[in-house]
């Protein structure tokens, strides 16, 4: 009898044993260190090399996106840290920091779960919106409220980490997912001056001290500052160049909700947009209505969907936003494939997508916006059934050149007004919103990964 071994599986577990080793001589390294006060000659070195296995089992288990990230920041040791990891933005240079004291005595899929917790501080700028909370609300309250923003996303974390399950029974709360830092914190505020007895309780706590485990940010310089914004830039366009992780598309679907009612737009097009027919068991075949065993047919009511986005150079910063926020919104009503056309005054780029993973980069922004060439773009491509939805600041003609050829229009307009007269179709205005919140962050780190489509 031949017995097949599976040489795949015997390599994962060599890995394995190999990064357990590893840890297991740096953990008794530690034990001197705490016993005698002298760290072994080499140690550092060991603990980094121990890094990169970490990171290069990410790399082979699917977590490529947080190795790539870490591979691309400064690793640091510091014994003083109060908790396994901190992070540091320091002009050209993200600081990753370490200690080796808690962060050893994490399991290789906790230790994978803090390298993604403190990843995702980075990406929603919990530095920054953390300074911004200072003044107003304590500390401690702030740093859960963080901890919890990023914990809900991710799995495998340590015991001695803060959830928000977590939060609620310690403090009598009902706090839910996807709510904003800010909302977080206030409401965690209040409960702590409302529960002095667990706010001791917590503090006591042998591993860690919430309120200090992010004090190393203080050292972070702004975020808005052109160094940082570039490598942050960079940093993520590097991680993400095999994709990104479905929990942080998850964090921006969460956040981010347009103004436009989709789900209802798209029904109600589905009543005058015929495409097409599906085949059905509960009708019999018309042909041949004696044949039970052939399917009969039913008019399959899916809108055949065009979004056009206005790249020109009147679109500032804020109209992409809202604009992009509208079209996440419309990719989670519509599970259909959308054809999106980017034009200004012609049809620039024709592409179509499936999710929002297929989005390519948006055109740099050119000059002045003319409507009629998507129009007659649509009639060219004989798109007779499309509903077309067009994004765009109103600033184009005053009449088009042709009347529309496709079935329906929709204007979803940032500004005062439609320039057109008759604008053949229904115009939506949206509003300019406050940049704060998880919501408009997320929408900045998306934006980034998606290799600065907004610009």
């Amino acid at each position: 009898m031949i017995v097949m071994v599976d040489l795949n599986f015997n390599k994962e577990f060599q890995e394995k044993d190999e990064l357990m080793e590893k840890r297991r001589v740096l953990l008794l390294d530690l034990k001197t260190y705490m016993e005698e006060d002298t760290l072994r000659k080499g140690f550092s070195k060991d603990f980094f090399a121990y890094l990169n296995e970490l990171s290069f089992r990410m790399l082979n288990g699917g977590e490529d996106y947080y190795a790539l990230f870490m591979g691309d920041t400064y690793r640091e040791i510091d014994f003083n840290l109060p908790f396994p990891t901190a992070s540091v933005l320091r002009g050209s240079k993200i600081q990753f920091l370490f200690n080796p004291q808690i962060f050893l005595q994490l399991e290789e899929r906790e230790a994978v779960a803090m390298i993604k917790h403190e990843i995702l501080h980075i990406l929603l700028k919990h530095h920054g919106r953390e300074k911004a909370l200072k003044n107003k609300f304590r500390k401690l309250a702030i740093n859960l409220a963080m901890d919890i923003s990023v914990n809900q996303y991710i799995n495998h974390l340590p015991a001695f980490v803060e959830r928000i399950n977590s939060v609620n029974m310690r403090f009598d709360l009902n706090l839910k997912t996807n709510e904003t830092l800010e909302y977080y914190t206030e409401e965690i505020h209040k409960a702590i001056l409302e529960h002095p007895k667990a706010v001791k309780e917590l503090l006591e706590k042998d591993q860690v001290n919430y309120e200090e485990v992010h004090d190393r940010w203080v050292e972070s310089e702004d975020e808005e500052s052109d160094e940082v914004k570039d490598k942050l830039k960079s940093t993520l366009l590097l991680a993400s160049r095999n994709g990104v992780p479905d929990e942080i598309l998850r964090i921006v679907k969460d956040q981010l909700k347009g103004e436009v009612p989709w789900t209802q737009v798209i029904r109600k097009a589905i009543r005058t947009l015929p495409k097409g027919k599906k085949k059905t068991v509960t009708r019999v075949n018309r042909r041949q209505p004696e044949r039970m065993d052939l399917r009969g047919e039913l008019r399959n009511h899916v809108p055949d969907l065009t979004v056009a986005i206005d790249i020109s150079g009147s679109i500032d910063d804020k109209s992409m936003t809202d604009f992009l926020k509208e079209i996440l919104a419309l990719s989670r009503a519509y599970s259909e494939t959308i054809r999106i056309i980017e034009c200004d005054n012609e049809v620039r780029r024709d592409y179509v997508i499936r999710n929002l993973k297929d989005m390519k980069p948006l055109l740099k922004r050119r000059g002045g916006t003319k409507f009629s060439p998507v129009f007659s773009y649509l009639k060219e491509e004989n798109l007779r059934n499309t509903l077309l939805i067009y994004f765009t600041d109103g600033l184009g003609e005053s009449k088009l050149e042709l009347r529309p050829y496709h079935h329906k229009t929709i204007w979803v307009v940032k500004g005062d007004k439609l320039s057109l007269k008759e604008p053949y179709g229904e115009v939506v205005k949206i509003k300019s919103h406050k940049e704060e919140g998880d919501a408009v962050y997320g929408l900045q780190v998306m934006r980034a990964l998606l290799h600065d489509w907004a610009r």
